[in-house]
């Protein structure tokens, strides 16, 4: 379903918020654009990232800018649709890293769930993936 160019410049503006966020490693403007919600639900690529709940989420957000000297992150391939309330929105993502004196790119697939609250747009499911190292047109990385 499309979304208004509205809502289509909210889900912009949040992904420019994460991006931003990351670089400055600023944990309380990150954590601004979640939903304080215990059903708030956020994974990452990682086996153990699968948090619930906004302390979850700070926790896994504090251990990602800790871990990491510096964060930079693009987005692409952006699209959002909506219906009411909600909207759904992917992208393709590239976060490098500095950890350990080493540069490090992932390359992986952001999706979003975002409710309007009070005017406002908000995270309340996140999740990323990077995607297996499977051949092109295979199913599976065999």
């Amino acid at each position: 379903m499309e979304a208004s160019k509205e809502i289509v410049s909210a889900a912009h503006d949040i992904f420019k918020k994460i991006a931003q966020s990351y670089h400055d490693k600023d944990l309380d403007g990150m954590m601004k654009l979640y939903v304080q919600d215990p059903d708030l639900v956020a994974i990452g690529a990682g086996r153990d990232e699968w948090v619930k709940g906004p302390e979850e989420l700070k926790d896994g957000l504090k251990r990602d800018m800790s871990q990491a000297e510096k964060i930079k992150v693009d987005f692409e391939d952006i699209t959002v649709s909506s219906s009411g309330n909600v909207a759904w929105v992917s992208a393709r993502m590239a976060m490098d890293v500095l950890v350990e004196d080493k540069d490090i790119t992932m390359f992986g697939r952001l999706s979003l769930v975002l409710i309007e609250q009070e005017d406002k747009w908000l995270i309340t499911h996140l999740h990323f993936s990077v995607p297996d190292e499977q051949e092109e047109g295979k199913s599976y990385p065999v």
